[in-house]
């Protein structure tokens, strides 16, 4: 009997690797399969792109910022002469473009779609020598999360879109070694008119939401490993309950070891993923009943709200956007693959 359970238990398990096997291949494709655009020579990439009525919108490394006509394949730098350190999130609100900048002091670029507008540096020197890690926005209303200044972290919100900037009234203090990552501009979400979530890393991670545009903040440890280079790095919440959170350590991406988290009550307790994504992710992006995570060694799919994830491609990707068709991900040197998105129901 003994012999004969231990076959069964052999036999099961190939049965289960076997299927697993065949899902992943199922939706695993290798850049060279997927088109590229090419839509700069710099040396540059983004870690923020948007795609609306037949353009991408792709907010890069140097500072520029490409409108990329998806029809004819031409790009255009609309920040062309005008000096950006990097841009790391980009928004669009209406028909106005919102560039952020991180670096040594955090401002934002107003354009439509053809030129630059104006600068947003709110008064009150609230974001002053301040490194902007996330911007969001649903309809006017708007959160900007950055890095701690005198150990605080710098939340602001707008009701205007993005033309007028408040310092939160509840401060929230950073522990040693907190911060956030402005991996793909993604840390940061809004929710509803009074409802935001960031999420930081580093040496302590947490997820934090307001339903009072930030006067008071709950929180909640994320179980990321300790160091500088670990944490959250991207969030999604599908609504107030269901939410998902990934990112790993950057400097080990490969591990795949504490990378992806669920929630289904609202942040109260985060649940490791039962299947990780294959290592680090700094992007998580949903479409309708899939969410895609993207990393420096590929980008995976989730059917359940994060609870598994399946390999869907190979690379090194830093952010996402789609539209009812295509999954736009973003690689090195002002490239952007196209992907065709997955259907949940196949």
């Amino acid at each position: 009997m003994r012999n004969l359970n231990n076959w069964l238990i052999v036999s099961l398990s190939l049965l289960t690797l076997n299927v697993l096997n065949a899902q992943e291949n199922k939706y695993t494709r290798k850049n060279k399969t997927a088109d590229t655009i090419q839509y700069t020579t710099d040396k540059c990439y983004s870690r923020s792109i948007k795609v609306k009525d037949g353009f991408l919108y792709a907010a890069n490394s140097n500072g520029s910022l490409y409108r990329i006509d998806l029809q004819s394949g031409l790009s255009v730098n609309l920040m062309e002469n005008k000096k950006f350190e990097e841009m790391r999130d980009l928004e669009i609100v209406g028909d106005t473009l919102i560039g952020m900048q991180s670096g040594s002091y955090g401002v934002l670029a107003i354009l439509d779609n053809t030129q630059f507008l104006d600068y947003v540096i709110p008064s009150g020197n609230i974001w002053h020598s301040v490194f902007l890690d996330g911007i969001d926005f649903k309809g006017k209303t708007g959160f900007v999360m950055g890095d701690p200044r005198k150990n605080i972290f710098t939340l602001s919100f707008s009701e205007d879109g993005g033309q007028t900037w408040h310092a939160c009234e509840g401060k929230i203090e950073a522990m040693e070694g907190e911060a956030g990552f402005a991996a793909s501009g993604t840390n940061v979400q809004v929710l509803n008119d009074s409802t935001f979530v960031f999420v930081s890393g580093g040496k302590k991670s947490r997820f934090f939401m307001t339903h009072d545009k930030g006067q008071t903040w709950k929180q909640t440890s994320l179980p990321y490993l300790t160091s500088l280079t670990s944490g959250a790095f991207s969030i999604f919440m599908k609504d107030s309950l269901n939410g998902v959170i990934v990112g790993g350590d950057f400097a080990n991406p490969d591990l795949n070891l504490n990378t992806a988290f669920f929630t289904d009550d609202g942040g109260e307790f985060w649940i490791n993923a039962e299947k990780q994504p294959r290592g680090y992710r700094s992007c998580v992006h949903h479409n309708g009943d899939v969410l895609y995570a993207c990393g420096t060694n590929g980008i995976d799919i989730s059917f359940d709200m994060g609870r598994e994830w399946i390999p869907f491609a190979h690379g090194n990707f830093f952010s996402m956007t789609s539209d009812d068709k295509y999954l736009y991900a973003t690689i090195p040197n002002g490239r952007i693959v196209i992907f065709e998105l997955v259907d949940s129901k196949n």
